[in-house]
């Protein structure tokens, strides 16, 4: 197995430590490769710098260059692999981007898990991850995702003190930011179902191969069904319905701001400004919308969500019509 990751934070890496030591402790070979964009992001953010980053995370073709740590082999035999990355305005983190557009040949005919530590909203992210991994020729086998479990309303304020002042810890009556020791030991639990599929000690009713290994299919497959089972990515219908129809508008805001000239002109400034007087707004009042939505048309609410995705959430494959 190999894991290509990102993290600013080191949030993240916490995360893929608890499912791949179980993984190693049972005797799987994980291979770790770190994706370092040439020019560091700052961590903690300073505020233009946050809002300034955003046209480009929400914009497809964004790239950037990046430098991946051990690189990848011309004779790559991995099997299976971990796509790990953090949360950028609803889209995956640039660098993690730039990698598929960069390495496709890591993704090329393998078998991928996405792996996702943010604050709460990834639905649109994983979805653009499983297009473009698709693009690279992978196959999808679904999605882990671990979240900070606060209410929304906390997580707003917590998430924006960590990622601006770099304050992480509890204070003023919050509770600490970010992935928290719940969703973690949630993933150790993930993490060791799959260690039992290792082929070593596959059980017989798995396909193998005429050297006596499971095949790469049966073993894809088998994953995702644990990864069904224990619910590896747990949904929150209304926050995947806003972050679904946000996901759209930021594409457009970004659009708009791109075309309003270079980074720190006038026009593009105001616009920056109006984009964060908006997106206030959308927070304050979009969300708690959704919710009496979903409140009221509950059933149609859900199904539309799930079958949107399905494809990505291995819990909810089964909802395609």
């Amino acid at each position: 197995m190999t894991v290509y990751w990102y993290s600013q934070t080191g949030q993240l890496l916490e995360s893929v430590a608890a499912v791949t030591v179980p993984l190693e402790r049972a005797g799987w070979d994980v291979r770790m490769v770190e994706i370092r964009p040439w020019e560091a992001f700052p961590f903690p953010w300073p505020v233009r710098r946050f809002f300034g980053v955003f046209p480009a995370s929400v914009d497809p073709d964004a790239a950037l260059p990046i430098t991946v740590r051990p690189p990848v082999p011309e004779d790559d035999d991995t099997d299976l692999v971990v796509f790990a990355y953090p949360v950028w305005y609803l889209a995956p983190a640039l660098p993690m981007r730039a990698l598929i557009c960069a390495e496709p040949k890591a993704f090329d005919g393998r078998a991928v898990i996405g792996l996702i530590a943010c604050r709460n909203m990834w639905y649109s992210a994983v979805i653009e991850v499983q297009r473009l991994l698709q693009g690279a020729g992978a196959r999808y086998v679904g999605t882990i995702a671990s979240v900070d479990t606060a209410s929304a309303a906390v997580t707003f304020v917590t998430t924006l003190r960590w990622l601006l002042a770099g304050k992480r810890d509890a204070s003023w009556g919050f509770p600490r930011a970010g992935v928290g020791k719940d969703e973690l030991d949630r993933l150790a639990v993930l993490g060791e179902r799959i260690a039992e599929l290792a082929p070593a000690q596959s059980e017989p009713a798995l396909e193998q191969d005429t050297t006596g290994s499971v095949s790469e299919d049966a073993l894809a497959d088998r994953i995702r069904e644990v990864l069904a089972a224990h619910d590896a990515a747990p949904v929150n219908f209304p926050l995947a319905a806003a972050d679904l129809l946000a996901g759209k508008v930021f594409r457009i805001w970004g659009r708009v701001i791109r075309a309003a000239g270079r980074r720190g002109e006038v026009q593009r400034t105001a616009l920056s400004g109006m984009f964060v007087l908006w997106l206030t707004g959308a927070i304050l009042a979009g969300l708690p919308t959704v919710v009496v939505t979903r409140i009221l048309f509950k059933a149609g609410f859900d199904a539309a969500v799930a079958r949107r995705l399905a494809p990505v959430v291995a819990r909810l494959a089964e909802v395609r019509r």
